[in-house]
């Protein structure tokens, strides 16, 4: 057994099946799959980081880039930035493709005060009409805890208590984890949850909600960061799947991208919807 550091500095046993999966979930064969495994295995020793395992699992899959994007998923939902293109957003366009009708970003009036409301969810098929709080961490590690699911209800229930706004429900979402005490006080409340790898009763995790569907953030892509991140935020094309709807020219005019810029774009996304074969 060989133990590593977790990001939050904790003690936890390296286990190769955990890399398998991920490979497979992120697009790769089993037979792939149990290639990088044994050879990530053949690198690790007692105190080895997290972080340190998925620089190297990074480096050995780039030999199927497709592959390679999918699985640094994590990193490039917490690549999104706390301004202009925003974990709300991205969430918000989740949801969407889940038959959900929403709004980001507004004021709404409780029974006692006014209130901040990340996004507010109708879903198409039924009378539910949810208050999400977003919680956004860019550091792997940092945990939502009580508090939040805590003040997340409290705001839930006061909106809730002025009629005119008809909301029927609280959900609380973040990119991470929320910590166990967060997870029992909202099963208590009734508090939907939604995280990285935990989902309330009945519903997704956000990584499911994200792989059965390919709504992966136009983050994933290496080279959308600084100015033609701005310039992508700033025409609301928030998922990767949405450039695939654009060719050379089309894109170019929407966003005001430089020619290679749209090219090394367009070749990315490529990588990311196309089969480890094509």
């Amino acid at each position: 057994m060989v133990n590593i550091f977790k990001a939050n500095g904790h003690l936890t046993e390296f286990k190769k099946s955990k890399i398998e999966k991920t490979v497979i979930k992120a697009g790769g064969s089993r037979q792939f799959a149990k290639q990088i495994a044994n050879k990530v295995f053949q690198k690790v020793h007692k105190g080895t980081r997290t972080k340190d395992i998925l620089k190297l699992t990074l480096k050995l899959l780039k030999e199927q880039p497709g592959v390679a994007l999918r699985y640094d998923l994590k990193r490039a939902i917490m690549s999104l930035g706390p301004h202009g293109f925003t974990f709300e957003e991205y969430f918000s366009q989740i949801l969407q493709n889940y038959n959900y009708k929403t709004k980001v970003g507004f004021i709404m009036k409780g029974k006692a005060t006014h209130h901040e409301v990340d996004i507010l969810a109708n879903h198409k098929n039924n009378e539910r009409k949810e208050m999400i709080e977003c919680k956004y961490h860019n550091r792997v590690g940092k945990h939502t805890d009580s508090k939040v699911a805590m003040y997340t209800y409290a705001r839930y229930l006061d909106l809730k208590n002025n009629p005119k706004n008809k909301i029927t429900h609280g959900w609380l979402a973040t990119n991470t984890r929320c910590t166990p005490h967060a997870v029992e006080y909202a099963k208590g409340v009734g508090l939907k949850i939604t995280t990285w790898n935990y989902a309330s009763k009945g519903e997704k995790n956000l990584q499911k909600l994200i792989k059965a569907k390919g709504l992966y953030p136009i983050t994933i892509l290496p080279s959308v960061v600084g100015e033609i991140k701005e310039k992508l935020a700033k025409v609301k094309i928030v998922l990767a799947k949405d450039i695939i709807l654009y060719d050379f020219k089309g894109l170019k005019k929407k966003t005001n991208l430089r020619e290679k810029e749209v090219k090394q774009v367009l070749e990315e996304v490529k990588e990311v919807f196309c089969n480890p074969t094509c």
